[in-house]
């Protein structure tokens, strides 16, 4: 594929052919945007995922959808004509523009130099719409202990990456909370030695800041922080349960001090319908440009999607959403308000009786409630 294919076919993608994503369940995904499993390491090794993995390559090569999973970044790029779009493909597709072309020569190929890797589940945060496959937090508070993939495939994964350290443009760690990932340490002290100037991503709750990981990050030039945060105040503390607003904020100060690149991840979701504005406006208060928003409505568990509210209070959302459109914000936060809104207007099944279900267990369970933290939600209850 010469370099003008590769940019004008609009199904093409590089990362099948470049990198991989790992979850400690053992799941291989080629990203975290498209959620199938192209294989387990409990079932296979990650050579024979990687090698099988062709049918997404072919498709793109001939210019079709590489798979279903694919239309998340294809949705998001609809009408879209600039390359500022909130889109995982685009993003890659700048961010290893250095890949040699000879490597997307058809769908047998593939050469690592991205990864994202998510070691273990570890995490000290139980938020709302997380589980115990990404917070270990999760999995003490529930009882419930997923199997993991046999240690020799997970130590072969292990030594495939380290062995490569030196090819790597992009590094991309999450969770789990990466600050507090014992693999990480000797992941980054490998590519402070052999690849210093890598790309490196970290998406953090940003609950702590004074780990080995963190202080190895600070060493890195290029550093993306992708702080994930929904709201403000004790709604953030509910929603991500186990935070506390003040030292959240402590932290966020000092990693604004690095120079560093910093994005905010930012669900929205029933919980934070309104809410959500109200954290874009404290932030933009606070000094952070729009392109530093990125906004995604929340798409599981069901019981959490935003359109679960009643129409009535949906058409108030709608209004302020097409409100800060009209203001013409630009950058990523005028793209994803524009995502936000599509989101609406996509068809949905409610069930708000089950939202209010999950709070109530959730708060039982954890010795909260919710109805004093999120009043307007209760007050849509059909019941």
């Amino acid at each position: 594929m010469d370099a003008k294919k590769y940019l004008t076919n609009k199904h093409f993608c590089p990362i099948p052919w470049t990198g991989f994503m790992y979850n400690s369940d053992g799941n291989v995904q080629n990203c975290i945007c498209n959620r199938t499993p192209i294989g387990n390491l409990k079932e296979k090794s990650l050579h024979e995922i990687l090698s099988e993995n062709t049918e997404i390559k072919k498709n793109m090569l001939q210019g079709l959808p590489g798979s279903s999973g694919c239309d998340i970044c294809y949705k998001r790029e609809e009408g879209k004509n600039k390359l500022n779009i909130i889109s995982d493909r685009i993003f890659y597709l700048r961010e290893l523009k250095d890949v040699p072309m000879e490597t997307y020569k058809d769908e047998n190929m593939f050469d690592l130099h991205k990864i994202d890797i998510r070691w273990s589940n570890t995490c000290n945060h139980a938020c709302v719409y997380c589980g115990p496959e990404y917070s270990s937090m999760w999995e003490h508070e529930i009882k419930i202990k997923a199997e993991e993939p046999p240690a020799e495939r997970v130590e072969e994964l292990k030594k495939y990456v380290f062995d490569n350290v030196k090819n790597l443009k992009h590094v991309y760690l999450a969770g789990g909370e990466p600050l507090l990932m014992k693999e990480n340490v000797e992941l980054l002290e490998l590519l402070l030695e052999h690849n210093p100037n890598v790309n490196l991503r970290v998406n953090t709750n940003l609950s702590k800041t004074g780990t080995p990981v963190f202080d190895l990050i600070c060493q890195f030039k290029n550093v993306h922080w992708i702080v994930s945060m929904d709201t403000v105040g004790k709604e953030f503390e509910y929603i991500r349960y186990g935070s506390v607003w003040n030292e959240f904020l402590d932290n966020l100060d000092r990693i604004t001090k690095l120079g560093h690149k910093l994005s905010f991840n930012m669900l929205w979701f029933v919980l934070n319908h309104s809410s959500l504005f109200t954290c874009v406006d404290f932030l933009k208060e606070r000094g952070f440009h729009n392109n530093n928003m990125v906004l995604s409505a929340l798409l599981g568990p069901p019981w959490w999607d935003v359109r679960n509210l009643p129409e009535d209070k949906l058409a108030k959302v709608k209004s302020e959403l097409e409100k800060r459109i009209k203001q013409d914000p630009g950058y990523l936060l005028s793209d994803g308000y524009v995502n936000l809104l599509r989101h609406l207007d996509r068809p949905f099944n409610k069930n708000l009786s089950m939202t209010l279900d999950q709070l109530r267990e959730m708060d039982k369970r954890r010795g909260l409630d919710s109805k004093t933290i999120f009043p307007e939600v209760y007050e849509c209850s059909p019941d």
